[in-house]
Formats: C-alpha cells, structure tokens, sequence
C-alpha cells in the first residue's frame, strides 16, 4: 500500500490527474499525513463541504489565503479524489466556470501499532 501511495503522491505533486479516485489513502509515517493534509488543506475541505463556493476566487476570499496557494491546493486535493471540480464553459465564452463539491462528510484515520 505504501508503494500505490507514493504513486499517488508522486501524480499528485506533478500536477497530474489521478487516473481514479482513491477510497484509501495509505501513509508510511505521521509527518507525511500531517504533510497532505494539512490543517489549511484540511480548512479548505471543510469551507467546500459547508459553504459550497461557486469558484476558487471565492474559497480565496472565504479562507482568506492567496489564491494561487488555493488553486494548488484544489489541484492536489481533486487529483486523489477528496474534492471534485466541475468544470463548464458559461454562455458560448471561453471563459470557465469551476463548481468545487466535497461528496462525504468524513475523513476517517486509523493508525496501526
């Protein structure tokens, strides 16, 4: 399991897509749980789930963080799963129109011993 994480990881923190969600996120140590999620990451995921933002801009201005910080944050977040972004093209304009939704209302931790 350590090996499909750092695969994930590895996609995640390239900026690439994560070719499917991932039900379970395995970490080989605490420092890199608290590394991926973060208490902002965390924050982010939270501020989705209950105030459903109709854009990053939005969750920007809601978490009162820069909004590139955001962006990469959303990135890494959706490419394993934990957040989808929809994306759709508003009136014939090239210009995209993102809706961010968190689909569960838990994140559930064990740690074996």
């Amino acid at each position: 399991m350590a090996k499909e994480f750092k695969q994930t990881w590895k996609a995640a923190t390239g900026g690439k897509k994560v070719p499917s969600a991932v039900e379970t996120i395995c970490f080989d140590s605490t420092e890199e749980m608290q590394k991926f999620l973060s208490p902002e990451r965390i924050r982010l995921i939270r501020t989705i789930h209950d105030l459903k933002p109709k854009s990053i801009i939005e969750l920007a201005t809601q978490l009162e963080r820069d909004r590139k910080n955001v962006t990469e944050d959303v990135k890494m977040l959706e490419s394993v799963g934990l957040i989808e972004r929809k994306r759709r093209i508003k009136g014939g304009k090239s210009k995209e129109k993102v809706r961010l939704s968190v689909d569960y209302d838990r994140i559930q931790l064990d740690i074996a011993v």
